[in-house]
């Protein structure tokens, strides 16, 4: 009996964030009802975040109706950038520079996927050992990268690797895919920019005799279009700010972080595409970094979501779709989450972690202050902000740091500004 006490304890301990399955609700609905009216018959989920959102979508169709198969396409930022890429001699990569500027060569080799090359770049170039690591303040304008793109030995890595990906991604997905690659390409991903998308757009649309003709992004959220264009489109169903600002945006915007960090798979980042010895096209998985922290921290919350999405699917009445909560509702009930949480939810999100595998590098933290500031200190934190007039500086969650560092009513009053938003 103690132990059955004491599971209890553990899983209301993590029953955190609930209302996400409601958010997460209306974007599967909305999803399934966009895909049946576009006669979609197949639709790809991107990794990471895609993974538990594929779960979400089989179990909402399995109670309302619908023969759309899934498929779980293993991808990254990192895994479709050198496959996606011109020649040399044509390449800006304006993909990677648009984003990350002060990065080192090790990081930019990296993000190509091929970092087990460094030191003997870093050697070819006459670096010292080490300063390939060293970050170049504007790496796209710097002596190292100049050079570096006149090295015959990165040249020939470069474009071996990126044909040889290429193909290999080409194989892996027409094997997903049943054999045969579809002329439009469906994916679903977590979204905010879509750049993996105008990856995949760069690698299966647009040379000549390309084998898929466009591709048509689905995402929880976008705040920009990237390389979108006709037949590379994309949308934000649950909120956009492309354009202009859906209905909700303020709310469902506050803490995209939220929506990543929850949403977890239970395997590392992919880093590249090779043919195995079969002659099969497969994803190649990186070190899975944050595992225990997932394991310990974030995969019982998200089976708490699961459990109240399950609860919310199976109230819906059998084949009958769009039968879930108005919208409204979703964004109040998403405001909670964001503007007031509990205690727990905070303290929770502070001592989770983001490992970033592409650009930078870095594991990003959403701890919080150790210790309340002073009121004199919160003053010239407001004062600050006021004169800067930029909410970026809040970081992944606005709300909580002016909660942090301008106090309680700071934080009220900004929510209700957001929610008059909406």
């Amino acid at each position: 009996m103690k132990s059955e006490i004491d599971h209890t304890v553990y899983l209301n301990a993590y029953d955190l964030f609930p209302e996400l399955a409601s958010s997460l609700l209306h974007f599967i609905e909305t999803l399934h009802r966009a895909l049946i009216e576009k006669g979609v018959k197949q639709v790809f989920f991107l990794s990471r975040e895609g993974q538990p959102l594929m779960r979400m979508f089989e179990m909402y169709q399995a109670r309302v109706g619908g023969q759309i198969t899934t498929h779980y396409l293993e991808v990254s930022r990192r895994s479709t950038l050198l496959p996606s890429l011109a020649p040399l001699t044509e390449e800006k990569f304006e993909t990677l520079f648009r984003q990350y500027r002060r990065i080192s060569l090790l990081e930019f080799l990296s993000s190509l996927g091929l970092q087990a090359q460094t030191r003997s770049i870093a050697q070819a170039l006459g670096l010292p050992e080490g300063n390939e690591a060293l970050r170049e303040e504007d790496f796209p304008t710097s002596l190292t990268f100049t050079t570096l793109k006149t090295l015959p030995q990165f040249q020939q890595l470069y474009e071996s690797q990126r044909a040889t990906r290429r193909r290999a991604f080409i194989a892996y997905l027409s094997e997903l895919s049943g054999g045969t690659l579809p002329d439009r390409l469906v994916i679903v991903d977590v979204g905010w920019k879509g750049t993996i998308q105008d990856n995949l757009y760069a690698l299966l649309c647009c040379d000549d005799g390309a084998p898929v003709k466009s591709i048509t992004g689905y995402y929880l959220g976008l705040v920009a279009h990237g390389a979108a264009g006709p037949c590379n489109d994309k949308h934000g169903l649950l909120f956009s700010g492309v354009d202009s600002r859906s209905p909700g945006f303020s709310v469902f915007n506050e803490n995209r972080a939220l929506f990543e960090v929850v949403l977890a798979a239970d395997h590392g980042s992919i880093v590249s595409y090779e043919i195995d010895e079969l002659g099969r096209g497969r994803a190649v998985r990186g070190q899975f970094e944050e595992g225990e922290m997932l394991a310990a921290e974030v995969f019982p919350v998200l089976r708490n979501v699961f459990a109240h999405y399950q609860r919310l699917v199976n109230e819906l009445p059998v084949g009958q779709l769009g039968a879930g909560k108005p919208f409204k509702a979703v964004v109040r009930s998403h405001a909670r989450m964001v503007f007031k949480p509990t205690s727990r939810e905070r303290a929770w999100f502070s001592s989770v972690f983001h490992v970033e595998n592409y650009g930078v590098f870095e594991r990003s933290g959403f701890s919080t202050l150790t210790k309340r500031p002073g009121i004199a200190a919160r003053l010239r934190f407001m004062l600050s902000l006021l004169c800067r007039r930029d909410v970026g500086v809040l970081g992944f969650w606005p709300w909580n740091t002016l909660r942090e560092r301008g106090g309680f009513v700071a934080a009220t009053a900004y929510a209700i500004i957001r929610r008059l938003q909406n």
